[in-house]
């Protein structure tokens, strides 16, 4: 990885004021925090929210996008498109009259361990773990959400393994006991992050393109952040910005 968005990321905590390096711990999950108050807006705002449509085909005249063929219909009715898809996703959809250099993408693992426990020991809202495999635990009453970043080493192991794994690392640091998980589920996300080359970090896309009428987001594009959910908001706030610009 490269030590230079390293080095950016340095600068923007603990040169922009005390609020810059402040940590947050939300009280509600990923979905309730970022998605409600967005699906809110659209609907309330007469727009449609469809999911689970596979886009299979994107048609493009006079250097416009002017239709999109999903598996179950089309879209004709829209002045702009905004690509949030991740990389690997769009280069599977696009045709060549898109014209998106993608960098050579290698990709790093997140393991997710959810663990219901019979009653609540931990005290603090969220633990790091030093000389552990286990990273951090997020305390959510009976509820742990534990997380392995740098996870490739463990994704081949199976879900009875990476258990033992956890339960015994949670003995060590809490003297929990592994009679106490009532259950578990372990979310392996293969493709979590993109590792971030000095080349890969240099041959990020712009998020305008060729394309008049479409603009690319997410964390994979030139936002000058690591592959988190702070580079694809601030990839979002940078679209929105390119629309507005083009309207005006």
């Amino acid at each position: 990885a490269s030590a230079g968005i390293f080095i950016n990321i340095l600068k923007q905590i603990f040169f922009n004021g005390s609020k810059a390096a402040s940590i947050v711990l939300p009280k509600y999950g990923l979905s309730e925090s970022y998605s409600k108050n967005a699906e809110d807006f659209i609907s309330e705002n007469g727009g449609e929210i469809e999911l689970a449509e596979t886009v299979n085909q994107i048609s493009i005249e006079n250097n416009l996008i002017n239709k999109i063929e999903t598996a179950n219909t089309s879209h004709t009715d829209f002045d702009f498109v905004v690509s949030a898809i991740p990389a690997y996703a769009l280069s599977k959809i696009i045709n060549d009259k898109i014209e998106i250099d993608f960098p050579d993408f290698n990709y790093s693992s997140i393991l997710n361990i959810h663990l219901w426990l019979e009653e609540n020991i931990f005290r603090g809202g969220f633990y790091g773990l030093i000389n552990s495999p286990v990273h951090w635990v997020f305390n959510k009453d009976t509820h742990l959400n534990l997380v392995i970043s740098d996870a490739d080493h463990l994704v081949s192991k199976s879900d009875d393994e990476t258990l033992e794994m956890v339960t015994i690392e949670l003995k060590k640091f809490f003297n929990l006991n592994p009679r106490s998980i009532t259950h578990h589920k372990i979310i392996k996300e293969k493709r979590a992050t993109f590792v971030p080359s000095a080349d890969v970090l240099n041959d990020r896309p712009t998020q305008k393109t060729n394309i008049k009428n479409l603009v690319l987001a997410g964390d994979w594009v030139d936002t000058k952040l690591p592959s988190t959910i702070e580079s694809a908001v601030k990839s979002g706030r940078i679209a929105a910005d390119i629309i507005s610009n083009q309207l005006l």
